[in-house]
């Protein structure tokens, strides 16, 4: 499958690749980060340390999403900031269809820029474009209101209140490019 690098004001969305070995492994290294992303397992379905110890640790998730973009059914871009080339987070489809699943992961020196919502616009509306999808999913643990409060702001609702992880949908159709 081809994904495209896309740009939005602030930052380059690009395909993630081996040369964000080292962006990844800050990213995945953050307690922050891991403590609502669930298990994380290399493309043999082996499981991952998180937070990740090693670059090799996070290297394997790299594989992980560059397999899974070669064969199709998901991907990652990796987030720079224009201005640096800083590698700040990945944003990207855990699934693709006719309803694609939808994870970021912002590093937390960048929470609460807006970072996130420039670059789901740019996610949105490229997975608009492709015309396969008709409604967008994103699975979040229910102790997670930050991430909750993100999906609410971008039109994802549920209907979905019990269980260890909560289903939250919106469809493809008229994506609203203006949220923060």
């Amino acid at each position: 499958m081809h994904v495209p690098a896309l740009e939005t004001k602030r930052l380059a969305l690009e395909p993630l690749a081996p040369t964000h070995s080292d962006g990844m492994f800050l990213l995945w290294s953050s307690p922050e980060v891991c403590r609502y992303s669930g298990r994380l397992t290399d493309r043999h379905n082996n499981p991952i340390p998180a937070p990740v110890r090693t670059p090799a640790d996070s290297d394997k998730i790299v594989d992980f999403w560059t397999n899974a973009q070669e064969h199709g059914w998901g991907f990652r871009w990796a987030l720079l900031l224009r201005s640096s080339r800083e590698f700040v987070g990945t944003t990207g489809f855990n699934s693709l269809g006719p309803r694609s699943e939808y994870a970021y992961h912002l590093h937390p020196d960048h929470w609460h820029e807006g970072l996130m919502s420039e670059a789901s616009a740019a996610a949105f509306v490229w997975l608009a474009g492709v015309g396969f999808c008709t409604e967008i999913e994103a699975v979040i643990a229910p102790e997670n209101a930050n991430s909750i409060a993100f999906a609410e702001r971008w039109g994802f609702r549920t209907d979905d209140v019990s269980g260890e992880v909560l289903r939250y949908r919106r469809p493809v159709a008229n994506v609203n490019v203006s949220r923060s």
